[in-house]
């Protein structure tokens, strides 16, 4: 507990904040953009699973 007169000490617990915590390290726009062309690359391939053991 602190004294009213004392404007420099700081709260032990203070109230949390609201809202989605900020992130430590944010991305730029040119950054995520980056890595959405570098993902969109490989849109095309598509995984095909072969089934050998058909009867037909």
């Amino acid at each position: 507990m602190k004294q009213a007169a004392d404007k420099f000490t700081v709260d032990l617990f203070s109230s949390p904040r609201r809202g989605r915590p900020p992130k430590l390290a944010p991305k730029t726009n040119a950054q995520r953009q980056r890595e959405f062309r570098q993902r969109r690359k490989f849109d095309f391939l598509i995984s095909v699973t072969r089934n050998d053991k058909s009867d037909a």
